[in-house]
Formats: structure tokens, C-alpha cells, sequence
């Protein structure tokens, strides 16, 4: 069995559904989002036999062997994974809600604070587990909890897309602190095919919790990549976020945050590298509404293709009762070529009177004053690019603490 969360889960998505709008470019949330990819084909269940003989021994990182859980088109895969490390620490649970894990919350109840949104009701919907990550109060994991997620493309006829809808759950008590990194790619075999990743990860801190999250993303030039990422903060707890961008013919992130008692810290920073035929987006809401709360938000995007394209739609909200709040939000954009695109809307509601709030949007070429001191020093035009871009992208992957995934 599934669980009877996910299976409430389910039912509740099925009947929300029936009341929603298809999206589209007439609607704000998805206006600027290239949605043909999926719309101009018919997506199926992914094959369960194309998942049994996925290989998953290059997905390691030398710091967090101890602890990987491998996910192929959603499905855990116990011969792959290797949940001993984090399990061995008393009262943490790295396991699944098939096989008997307690989520430490009601699944789907972060979500529906932030309001899921489509895809990620119909991850509800076609759901059929959850990996559960619940670490108890005091306890803090020392090794990161590594999440494989690979996808299969076994789809035979035209026009039809294998689909995943892998879902993570992740609750961290009073005191405690854990590093988890999620990676997201094709099986392999399935390097060049087409599919569509339909993920949601749900975290819930308490009280003076401590997470590091990395997300990296490269999924195939084929393949529809859509995530959603929620979370609630209460008091005094930190959640850091390094978010890495670079594969999907369509890339789509959800992300949500909610703090819940005062004096909460969250840190964003997100790196999109857009290429031919790319459409990478972030949509991201935070909600403050208690007094010194703290965010910082970082969104960094390269686009290096004429048909390549970059959106964010960033929104920080401070309600009245977030008094003494700093919240900062920046967006820089690189375009290396004519007509390359990004759509870019930061947006700052602010309520409370006694605040420190700041945002800011830059969209630019390479700036020739740096290429020309670069190319003075013997650089050819051509490194001198390459190093200016690379810089451009590093404050954010400096952010990854693995070397294996820089």
C-alpha cells in the first residue's frame, strides 16, 4: 500500500483539478513560460521495466555515500540507495511512506499553505509514494542526505511522454540541522530522450532548525522539467538554498516559502543557463509575517542562444505585523547573443512601516571595459569571454559545497 496520506493526498488533488484552468500564456502566472512542450504532447505513465535496469553507481558524491536515496521516474529504488548512514543516528528516518514512514506532518499540507498550484496538483494526483526525510529535535546529520532522481524515456509512440511524479517530504525539529542535495537527470540510456519530471518537495522547519538545500538540475535537452518547492520556518530557523539550472527543453520551479515566527532567516540563490530551444523560469513567493525576519534572494541567469529564454518572477511579501525586516532581492541577467530573452518581473509588497527592503533588475551584454582589460593583459577575445562568464555564474555555484557537483 501507499500510505493512506498519499492516497488522501490523491483524492483531494483529483477533486481540485476538476476545477482548474489549463495553463497558458493568457494566464499572469505563466505568461512568459513556454508551456508547447507539454502541451503539444500526450504524457504516460513511465515504464516500470525501463526503471528496473537503471544503473545508478555514477551518481555519488565523495562526502554523502552514506546517504542516498535513488528515485527512478519517481519510484524508490532500494538496490540503488543506501539510507544506513543517516538511519544509524537515533530517531532519524531517511525511508518511504510505502514502507511504513511518518512524515511528521499531513503530506500535501505545506502546499496547500502556499498554494500548490497546477502541476503541482497533478504530482498530487498520479503520486503513488514519498520519500520521507524526518530528522527529531537536537539531532543534526553531519554527512548530507544525497537525492538521486533519474528519469527513463521508454515512450514508444508518437507523441507520448513518459512522466514521473516523485515526491519528497521533509520535516527537521526543534534544534535540529541536515544538508540535503537533490539532483535531477536522465537514466541512463535515456540521455537524449524525452520526458517529463513533475516533482514537489514539501519541508517543514521548527523552531530554530537549520537547512542547507542544493538543487541540480540537468535533465535533458528534450525533456519538461517541473518542480515545486514549499516550505513553512518557524522561529529562529534558517533555510539556505543553492539552485543550479542548466537542462530541460522546458525547466519550471515553483518555490515557496512561508516564515512563521519571528527572527527566521532564508537565503535564496538560484543560476539558470539557458541555451538553444531553452525556456528556464523561476516563480518564487516569500511570505513574512513576523517581526525581524531576514531574506536574501540572488537570481542569476544566462542566456546564450538566440531561441534561448530566461523568466523570473520573484515576489517578497512583508505583512504588516514583520516589523524590523531586512529583505533583499536581486536579479542579473546576462544575454551573450541578439535576441536572446529574459522576462524578468522582482516584485516587493511591503505593509510593515519599519523595515529595511531592497530590490533591484540588471539585463545587460558583457561589459567591453572588462573584456578590453582581460584581452590587455594577452587574453584572446575568446577567453577573455569565457572568463567573464564563468565569473558571472560562480557567486552562485560557489554556493555548492560538493566539488563532485560543481
Amino acid at each position: 500500500a501507499s500510505g493512506a496520506g498519499v492516497e488522501a493526498l490523491r483524492s483531494r488533488a483529483i477533486e481540485s483539478l476538476k476545477r482548474a484552468r489549463v495553463p497558458n500564456s493568457r494566464v499572469e502566472d505563466y505568461r512568459f513560460t513556454d508551456l508547447a512542450p507539454l502541451l503539444t504532447s500526450k504524457p504516460v505513465a513511465a515504464d516500470p521495466a525501463a526503471a528496473s535496469s537503471v544503473d545508478a553507481a555514477a551518481w555519488t558524491l565523495a562526502d554523502a555515500d552514506a546517504t542516498r536515496v535513488v528515485l527512478v521516474d519517481g519510484a524508490f529504488n532500494a538496490d540503488a540507495s543506501n539510507v544506513t548512514g543517516a538511519n544509524d543516528v537515533d530517531g532519524v528516518v531517511v525511508s518511504t511512506v510505502s514502507l511504513g514512514a511518518s512524515s511528521g506532518f499531513a503530506i500535501g499540507e505545506v502546499s496547500a499553505v502556499r498554494g500548490a498550484g497546477v502541476f503541482a496538483e497533478i504530482n498530487a494526483a498520479t503520486a503513488s509514494d514519498a520519500v520521507v526525510i524526518n530528522v527529531p529535535a537536537g539531532k543534526s546529520l553531519s554527512a548530507p542526505i544525497h537525492i538521486v532522481q533519474l528519469s527513463t524515456s521508454a515512450a514508444t509512440k508518437d507523441g507520448e511522454m513518459s512522466s514521473s511524479a516523485p515526491r519528497v517530504a521533509v520535516h527537521v525539529g526543534e534544534g535540529a540541522s541536515v544538508s540535503i542535495v537533490e539532483e535531477f537527470a536522465a537514466a541512463g540510456g535515456s540521455e537524449d530522450g524525452a520526458y517529463w519530471h513533475n516533482g514537489v518537495c514539501e519541508l517543514v522547519l521548527e523552531k530554530g532548525a537549520k537547512v542547507t538545500h542544493t538543487m541540480v538540475q540537468a535533465q535533458t535537452r528534450a525533456a519538461v522539467h517541473t518542480r515545486a518547492t514549499h516550505l513553512t520556518q518557524a522561529e529562529e530557523s534558517e533555510y539556505k538554498l543553492a539552485e543550479i539550472n542548466v537542462g530541460g527543453k522546458l525547466g519550471r520551479h515553483d518555490l515557496g516559502v512561508t516564515q512563521l515566527g519571528p527572527r527566521t532567516n532564508t537565503e535564496l540563490a538560484c543560476f539558470n543557463l539557458a541555451g538553444e530551444g531553452q525556456c528556464l523560469d523561476l516563480h518564487s513567493k516569500v511570505t513574512l509575517d513576523h517581526e525581524e525576519g531576514t531574506t536574501d534572494q540572488v537570481h542569476k541567469c544566462i542566456v546564450s542562444h538566440a531561441s534561448g529564454r530566461g523568466v523570473f518572477d520573484g515576489n517578497v511579501q512583508v505583512n504588516r505585523l514583520a516589523q524590523r525586516t531586512d529583505a533583499g532581492q536581486i536579479s542579473r541577467n546576462l544575454l551573450l547573443v541578439p535576441k536572446a530573452t529574459v522576462n524578468v518581473k522582482p516584485n516587493l509588497q511591503i505593509v510593515a512601516d519599519d523595515v529595511v527592503c531592497t530590490h533591484g533588475c540588471t539585463v545587460s551584454d558583457l561589459e567591453e571595459e572588462g573584456l578590453f582589460y582581460l584581452q590587455s593583459r594577452g587574453l584572446s577575445p575568446a577567453t577573455a569571454r569565457s572568463l567573464l562568464v564563468a565569473g558571472f555564474g560562480l557567486e552562485i555555484v560557489s554556493k555548492v559545497a560538493h566539488d563532485d557537483l560543481k
